[in-house]
């Protein structure tokens, strides 16, 4: 069986990371966009074809296939994922993220291969104009009108898929990600490696990192600094906790992006050089989460986020808004709270600073709850699928 996966960008997150997965264990091609120098700003673009490539899978680039809006190249990415499906000839295309997922269907229109949808969160449940939601709306109804099957990684997803009719009930699955065990790195092994040892370390604002710290609690975020991450009322929540708080926790983020200068910005503007640490792209991010006393999700929008349940297999305490995936898969591992509040996320910053016996319940309960999102469970739910949509029962050869 021959499938071909295509995602808009191609750098390191987290449906990136879904599709390499999946890619890998079927065996399947990756096409894509958005290769290094491209107009994205992480650093790790075209990452995805680098991974794929040294996993000896076939990698093919849609130079016309952007994130953001242009019409012009709009349909011309259609007419190139088109030309692609047509020479590549696979089974099944499996499209990922928002932009590939509407034009992948308009390219596929005819051409007789089934088409799977993976929801990784419907821009349009984003918190967006009225006039651009219905857009968004609007482009999905009509996009899935071509689509076999759609995946969706949440129950949230799912429901409003069919909230909103974007298709019959029976050509819907949630399939939650899930991720293979871990190598953690140990947490004084972590620490040293991000510079968060207990000798004080001066580093400079202006390269997004505050000073070094000392003996205090480690709250930590891994994201990529785009809006819909949050965080901007992170760095809001920080700056009205009280002294005693701030004198006895450092906060680290993991990650880059678009955003960037105006979170340093925030950063110099709050007075948080002595507490808010920027690390920038860190290869394997999640090798080092055990550096963190406490893993802090203030997104705006989810789907079933990996940097997530990597902390969950961590078995750290989690501090996450209740959006997207989140809820389905922290359970009451961690706390919950309302996105765009920043009190609510100061109160909760306090209450696992100041309880010890809770950070070490939820830690607990996190270990507990890794069992339930595994990448086997992931393949042989996607397999199952792909099996309806061939109706062959036979093993997917790999």
């Amino acid at each position: 069986m021959k499938i071909l996966y295509i995602i808009t960008q191609a750098d390191g997150g987290g449906a990136q990371n879904y599709t390499l997965a999946l890619a890998k264990h079927f065996n399947g091609a990756i096409a894509a966009g958005h290769r290094a120098g491209s107009d994205s700003a992480s650093n790790e673009a075209g990452k995805l074809f680098i991974d794929a490539q040294r996993a000896g899978l076939k990698t093919f680039e849609l130079k016309h296939l952007k994130r953001r809006i242009d019409p012009w190249q709009d349909v011309l990415a259609v007419w190139e994922i088109r030309e692609l499906i047509k020479t590549y000839e696979p089974d099944i295309v499996h499209l990922n993220s928002s932009k590939a997922g509407i034009l992948g269907s308009f390219a596929a229109m005819g051409l007789k291969k089934k088409t799977v949808f993976t929801a990784h969160g419907f821009i349009f449940n984003e918190t967006l104009p009225w006039s651009i939601k219905s857009l968004y709306l609007s482009l999905e109804k009509t996009a899935s009108s071509f689509r076999d099957f759609i995946i969706t990684v949440s129950d949230a997803d799912r429901s409003s898929a069919l909230e909103y009719n974007l298709i019959a009930p029976e050509k819907i699955q949630i399939v939650h990600n899930g991720i293979g065990p871990i190598d953690f790195f140990t947490a004084d092994e972590a620490r040293g490696a991000l510079n968060l040892s207990p000798v004080p370390l001066p580093l400079p604002l202006g390269e997004g990192r505050g000073e070094g710290f000392k003996g205090k609690l480690t709250f930590g975020t891994v994201a990529s600094f785009y809006k819909t991450k949050g965080l901007d009322v992170l760095l809001q929540a920080i700056a009205v906790l009280g002294k005693e708080t701030r004198d006895k926790c450092q906060f680290v983020i993991i990650g880059d992006g678009p955003e960037r200068r105006e979170l340093e910005l925030r950063i110099m503007n709050y007075e948080l050089g002595n507490n808010v640490t920027l690390l920038g792209k860190i290869s394997e991010a999640g090798r080092y989460l055990k550096a963190f006393d406490c893993l802090i999700m203030p997104s705006r929008k989810e789907g079933f986020p990996y940097a997530l349940l990597e902390a969950i297999q961590a078995g750290l305490p989690i501090i996450a808004t209740n959006v997207g995936g989140i809820p389905e898969a922290l359970g009451n591992a961690g706390i919950l709270i309302d996105p765009e509040n920043p009190q609510a996320l100061t109160e909760a910053i306090v209450k696992i600073a100041d309880d010890q016996e809770k950070r070490s319940v939820l830690s607990r309960l996190a270990r507990e709850r890794a069992s339930l999102f595994t990448e086997e469970k992931m393949f042989a739910e996607t397999e199952e699928v792909y099996k309806l949509l061939i109706k062959k029962y036979e093993p997917i050869l790999k």
